[in-house]
């Protein structure tokens, strides 16, 4: 990985900015063999909010580049289809509240950027083992799925283990989302 430099655990590996937040997370042990494959996958176990919280984002990103482009040309139809997407976006909210929020794992804390994380894990993960994991922050700044290697398990005073991964597999769109995440919450008063 480019942007860490491996160096005794007392030191600093860290080079890209960094934030503390919460994000939802799930995952599972891989094998080295399918370390390197699209996390997208259908192998992989995508948990079934995931895969409707990232749909619903993708489709949302398609529909405002579709009403930019539709803005150009006509202004009035860009602003009715404007609308309905409101409308659907109040719809979709209140199904996600009512039903979606029930299936979420709780937000755990972890330290991210758009190279890897560190979260807290009730067992132990070997150092060197490879992971399928999708993050999900709760403000839907981001669904996005990765593989990553463990670089280090270390038991805390509380009894959890925290855990060092750096991404292995992350699509270009997926490590824009989290650079934005992190320069936004760097960025707030």
């Amino acid at each position: 990985m480019e942007n860490l430099q491996h160096q005794s655990a007392s030191t600093e590996r860290r080079v890209m900015s960094r934030i503390d937040a919460a994000l939802r997370i799930n995952y599972q042990m891989i094998s080295d063999e399918v370390a390197l494959n699209d996390p997208y996958d259908p192998n992989f176990i995508l948990p079934r909010y995931f895969l409707l919280l990232a749909e619903l984002d993708q489709f949302d990103h398609a529909l405002n580049y579709e009403l930019e482009q539709l803005a150009e040309k006509d202004q009035q139809i860009s602003r009715i289809l404007s609308l309905f997407n409101q409308k659907l976006n109040l719809i979709t909210g209140t199904l996600y509240d009512a039903i979606v929020q029930s299936m979420l794992p709780v937000p755990q804390h972890v330290n991210f950027s758009e190279t890897g994380l560190s979260f807290f894990s009730d067992n132990p993960i070997t150092e060197g083992s490879y992971l399928h994991m999708t993050l999900s922050h709760p403000e839907n700044y981001f669904h996005i799925a990765t593989t990553a290697h463990v670089v280090y398990s270390r038991q805390e005073e509380n009894g959890k283990y925290r855990i060092g991964a750096y991404f292995l597999t992350l699509h270009p769109q997926d490590r824009v989302k989290i650079a934005e995440c992190v320069e936004l919450t760097q960025n707030k008063p």
